[in-house]
């Protein structure tokens, strides 16, 4: 039987070839396939397409690999194609800081506050011909997207295209190791129960993210990087244990102790942990308050980053060559595109924790039907479907309803290139609390970005 046509855009990257690549090619409903790798950076996609071709061969996975920097080779009648693309992400992201901080603002720039909206205006301007060509020489293929900032990108994809766009994210696992961190010794669970999170990918992580995923079923509902703890079920019992966990949690003091603060005060508890959720609320932006200091938020280690990227590039160059073993991808941490796509291949119906769609059907019934939300899914042969969970809390609807507002906004700004748009987007987001720091943040960004914002320049992305 003849395999799927997979697309990747963006496949020349460190990450997507160690965790989406293998996870690809060890699938076996994807078996006989063709997998088209698309990247503009030439040298990283020849690495990558070498260790994929060493890995279908070694492995069996009897797949077609094709390669090119053109798009228009690949896409045409695909039937999945995987978006994993960033623009010059540590350069970006540290001006972002420091043009924020220039204005007494300080924040994590990937899904909100200013940094949040340049970083979608800087992506969409890359991606917006990309879901175009899509539309047009693919229209029937499920678009696997996981770039970020990615409430953004989906309504996006939504309201200015046709592309039918999951978006997939891991950030529920941050939801499950602090559900087995918080309730591990009343479980039993074989943990670390000491860990402290931090931007290091310490192991322990996901060690407790696999027990919490053996041990607890979570149901979490809301926007990407803001969803909330709806339930937290014991496998074994079937025990309600969410007034438990939130009981556990609120008699510590060293673990998350922004989320801490927000089942205090509010009586309901977000998933993302403090370095994500943060970016959606107004209670840490402010420098002069000290409040990123006093609720020790970890900033994104960017340079610490640039050189894992660096070493992994080593590693892929090595495995491509042949000189290093790859068997551990067969095991390794997964994405889970491939076991989406498996779903709809095979027809085996299954189930994900945490997808984002449109809310057309109402899958949030305290949601706008027009949002884009995170919700669980099943997969199978009619596609990807959002299981409705009724309504989520007053408390969580209210925080992600404003967030739909500044999204609309600030999506249909950095489409159309529209700078009066641009400033009431960064002027409603809560992490701006004064008009002249939105403006001179516009001003600063617009200048500091140029290259990469051509349709606040003349060119349109429509």
């Amino acid at each position: 039987m003849k395999g799927p046509k997979i697309v990747v855009i963006g496949a020349g990257s460190a990450s997507f070839g160690l965790t989406n690549l293998g996870a690809i090619l060890r699938t076996k409903e994807l078996y006989g396939g063709t997998l088209c790798l698309c990247d503009l950076n030439e040298k990283g996609l020849e690495q990558i397409t070498q260790l994929a071709e060493r890995i279908n061969r070694e492995w069996g996975s009897n797949m077609r690999i094709m390669a090119s920097t053109n798009r228009k080779d690949l896409l045409a009648d695909a039937d999945f194609v995987i978006i994993s693309v960033a623009i010059d992400r540590e350069i970006c992201w540290k001006k972002d800081f420091a043009i924020s901080q220039k204005y007494g603002l300080i924040h994590y720039a990937e899904n909100g506050g200013p940094g949040g909206f340049f970083h979608l205006a800087r992506n969409i301007a890359l991606l917006m011909p990309v879901l175009k060509d899509i539309e047009s020489m693919a229209p029937q293929a499920i678009v696997l997207n996981f770039t970020n900032p990615m409430t953004r990108i989906c309504t996006a994809a939504l309201k200015y295209t046709k592309v039918n766009m999951v978006g997939i994210c891991h950030q529920i696992d941050f939801g499950y190791m602090m559900a087995g961190r918080i309730l591990g010794r009343t479980l039993g669970l074989n943990i670390n129960h000491n860990y402290v999170f931090r931007w290091d990918h310490n192991p322990d992580e996901k060690k407790i993210a696999a027990a919490a995923h053996e041990r607890l079923d979570i149901l979490a509902a809301g926007i990407n990087h803001f969803t909330w703890f709806l339930s937290i079920k014991d496998k074994q019992t079937g025990e309600e244990l969410l007034p438990l966990f939130k009981k556990l949690f609120l008699a510590q003091d060293r673990f998350e102790p922004y989320t801490r603060s927000i089942i205090e005060v509010f009586g309901e508890c977000p998933t993302s942990g403090d370095a994500h959720f943060l970016e959606y609320m107004p209670y840490t932006s402010n420098m002069a308050r000290g409040s990123w200091k006093k609720m020790n938020i970890q900033m994104y280690p960017l340079d610490e980053r640039k050189i894992e990227r660096d070493v992994l590039w080593e590693k892929i160059g090595r495995m491509a060559q042949g000189n290093e073993e790859i068997d551990f991808l067969k095991t390794a941490y997964s994405e889970r595109a491939e076991c989406i796509m498996a779903a709809v291949v095979s027809g085996a119906n299954s189930y994900d924790y945490a997808v984002n769609l449109p809310n057309t059907a109402g899958y949030i019934k305290n949601m706008s039907r027009d949002a884009v939300v995170e919700v669980p899914a099943v997969m199978g042969l009619h596609g990807v479907r959002g299981i409705a969970v009724g309504e989520i809390p007053r408390i969580a609807a209210s925080f992600c309803n404003k967030q739909k507002d500044v999204v609309d906004i600030a999506v249909e700004a950095a489409v159309k290139g529209d700078r009066n748009l641009a400033l009431q987007a960064l002027a409603l987001d809560p992490m701006v609390d004064d008009l002249d720091v939105a403006k001179n943040i516009l001003q600063d960004s617009l200048k500091a970005f140029q290259e990469y914002l051509p349709q606040f320049f003349g060119d349109s992305l429509l």
